[in-house]
């Protein structure tokens, strides 16, 4: 193990040399703070400091603490050497950073089980780290899978399809989709698991895979033997079919919030329901303004034999539908102050004249700009749809 000792007594730190490199560790000396603080930036394979407390320019706990505060990428184990026994003045040194004691006069053998110790500490650490960096790999692989999972913008029988999506962390608990369900009828979704993480990463994965219709089968359509062979299911019974599919365990409680809908891509006519969701917002591009589309109902997950709404709209050429999760209108400025739904349906009132992309773009700023962040604690993703016949 490389080794540091900092002493201002040359004859103190030759004995301590001799007696660490008996024991086969390699030695660097310093006979001040200031001196040590070079050698560990010359030579970064120093995980021990072991230091006298009382030196000139910069003694040991002043060192200890310069240690702690600099931009080191390892941890350094220190050990101050002190002829001070009184417990107040150990408190003191453990509170400001410093591992480990050792009194004066030297005992070598007690030395060398701390140093013993000291080493298990620096081992187990290193192990920690490195499960660590591999967990944060395979996050970063399913954080890959999760992206390719995401639906590519893109316009599907005279509808426009554009999204956000950024998680709080790695993964995220938010997912989105929409797909053609016929020549005529398109299934779209955004959805919020609860929590955060890599559960509801994964339940999200679950369900994107349910709603999917080559996944979903009979769930967003039924089938019949006769001509015109099936039905596309309403939204709500697709509501009611995701609750009692995906009812939550008191030891998960993995429920989540959702808005379901069908577009008819020819006429426009849009029915949706909602279980828990934040209110999915119309953007009447005729009269440029926003109206809320509330529909009343519990998280999907939560509570056994729930019923849900239906709500039918009739959007006109250029109208737009804005899904969000509540990571949007939650997200809060330096004093706690949420973002809330006004100031995303001001921030949307400023759009009428934006591209669906520019749209994105400038509520991603506006929060942005409240926040004074681009990182937030909760998952923020917003789905858009736009209908031009």
């Amino acid at each position: 193990m490389d080794i540091l000792i900092v002493e201002d007594a040359r004859d103190q730190r030759m004995i301590l040399s001799v007696a660490l490199k008996k024991q086969g560790h390699r030695v660097f000396e310093a006979s001040d703070g200031y001196e040590a603080l070079n050698v560990l930036e010359s030579h970064p394979g120093i995980r021990i400091v072991i230091s006298d407390w009382m030196m000139p320019n910069m003694d040991g706990m002043e060192l200890c603490e310069a240690i702690r505060k600099s931009h080191i990428e390892y941890y350094v184990y220190f050990m101050l050497l002190t002829g001070i026994s009184d417990r107040e003045a150990m408190v003191e040194g453990i509170n400001r950073g410093a591992d480990d004691f050792i009194n004066k006069p030297l005992d070598f053998d007690e030395l060398g089980a701390r140093l013993n110790a000291g080493i298990r500490i620096i081992e187990l650490k290193a192990a920690l780290e490195h499960k660590i960096q591999t967990i944060e790999k395979d996050l970063e692989s399913a954080a890959e899978t999760q992206a390719r999972l995401l639906s590519e913008p893109a316009k599907i029988q005279n509808v426009d399809f554009n999204w956000y999506f950024k998680p709080s962390r790695i993964l995220g608990g938010d997912m989105f989709g929409y797909q053609a369900l016929d020549g005529e009828t398109l299934g779209f979704y955004q959805l919020d698991v609860a929590g955060h993480g890599i559960p509801s990463a994964l339940f999200s994965f679950s369900l994107n895979n349910t709603l999917r219709e080559d996944g979903g089968g009979s769930l967003l359509k039924e089938s019949f033997s006769e001509p015109p062979f099936y039905r596309v299911k309403e939204p709500d019974e697709v509501l009611m079919s995701l609750n009692e599919q995906f009812q939550a365990k008191p030891e998960s409680m993995l429920y989540f919030t959702i808005a379901y809908g069908l577009i008819n891509s020819r006429t426009g006519s849009v029915t949706f329901s909602q279980a828990g969701h934040p209110p999915s917002l119309w953007l009447k591009s005729g009269s440029k303004s926003v109206e809320k589309i509330t529909c009343s109902g519990v998280p999907v997950g939560m509570m056994p034999a729930m019923t849900y709404e239906n709500i039918t709209i009739q959007l006109q050429p250029g109208d737009r539908l804005f899904l969000y999760s509540d990571g949007v209108t939650e997200c809060a400025n330096n004093i706690g102050e949420m973002f809330g739904e006004q100031r995303l349906v001001s921030s949307l009132e400023n759009t009428f004249d934006h591209t669906i992309e520019a749209m994105i773009s400038r509520v991603e700023q506006d929060i942005i700009n409240w926040t004074g962040a681009d990182v937030f604690e909760d998952d923020v993703t917003y789905l858009v749809l736009e209908w031009q016949p």
